[in-house]
């Protein structure tokens, strides 16, 4: 009778200095084979300091993760296909797409820090519950026909067309708990929106899909529309035309008492390419960043109070 091999905790660990990776991330190609577009656009609105600590971070959290994984760059994984975002309280978490995805672990966790010029990571993968892998399980199966193999996790659903299938690593209750403080948009821009001159359209157009997206986060969250109090850090980074596909993502990065502060971002994920005909489109093998923006809304104090016991009040029964 055969026994299933015993796992152990797998742990990556990666140190590096700031100065190696200076010049290189005002590279573009650098650029987008090392981080995710979430990434690249988050970094783009820091300082020149922060930019550098951040994205250094990111690169050595990559690295370590791909250590526990097991394999190198350029080995079936690009670094881009690992993104590392960060909680509400502003706790590092993994997001692995494509190749990454389908070697992820049972469960990963990624520490960061900085000093001075040193940053570290470091990644560890706990073994599963009942001490063998999915592998194993095949094998002896195949072996004696006495075992099943384990089965695999459930998939969660298939994202619509042109989003990159994501795997979210943790818990179930982060998981629900990210997916309630998240939304998202996919829109086709019509002809009649064009404002300027080139069939340009006015930017204005890209903030209403943001505005929509916040009211969205905080009705999940609170119940309630919520004030939109202001945007910052806007940035308009490539042009929206009639016939273009744009995707708009939001999340919940910090709140307090009555504020909620959403960080929001829109790609272009098809391109109208009336130089071929007029009406003929691309879908883009990249998305294309064309705004980036935060925004701050404000939850009525009687919101504030109610929002996660869905109990009634004494006035509104």
């Amino acid at each position: 009778m055969r026994t299933a091999a015993k796992q152990v905790a797998r742990v990556g660990l990666d140190v590096l200095d700031r100065s190696e990776i200076r010049r290189l991330i005002e590279r573009p190609w650098f650029l987008r084979f090392s981080f995710a577009p979430e990434e690249i656009a988050h970094a783009e609105t820091l300082g020149e300091d922060r930019r550098l600590e951040f994205l250094a971070g990111r690169f050595a959290a990559k690295e370590a993760l791909l250590k526990v994984l097991g394999i190198g760059f350029l080995q079936g994984v690009t670094p881009r296909e690992i993104c590392v975002e960060h909680t509400a309280h502003g706790a590092p978490v993994v997001h692995l797409r494509g190749r990454a995805a389908q070697l992820t672990p049972s469960s990963v966790s990624v520490s960061i820090t900085h000093k001075q010029n040193v940053v570290a990571a470091v990644a560890i993968s706990l073994p599963e519950a009942n001490g063998a892998t999915a592998d194993d399980a095949t094998s002896e199966a195949a072996g004696n026909r006495r075992t099943e193999p384990t089965a695999p996790k459930e998939l969660a659903a298939v994202p619509p067309p042109n989003t990159p299938a994501t795997a979210t690593v943790g818990t179930s209750t982060r998981d629900e708990r990210e997916a309630q403080t998240s939304a998202f948009l996919r829109v086709r821009v019509g002809q009649e929106e064009a404002h300027y001159g080139g069939n340009l359209v006015d930017g204005a157009r890209i903030l209403r899909l943001f505005g929509d997206l916040v009211t969205e986060i905080t009705l999940r969250t609170d119940g309630d529309e919520g004030l939109l109090a202001q945007y910052s850090d806007i940035r308009f980074t490539a042009p929206v035309r009639p016939g273009d596909y744009i995707e708009a993502h939001a999340r919940l990065v910090r709140q307090t008492r009555l504020r909620r502060v959403v960080e929001l971002q829109a790609h272009k994920v098809i391109r109208a390419s009336p130089e071929e005909a007029d009406s003929a489109g691309e879908v883009l093998d990249e998305p294309q960043l064309v705004c980036a923006a935060t925004a701050t809304t404000v939850v009525p104090h009687r919101r504030a109070h109610t929002a996660t016991a869905r109990t009634p009040t004494a006035e509104e029964a």
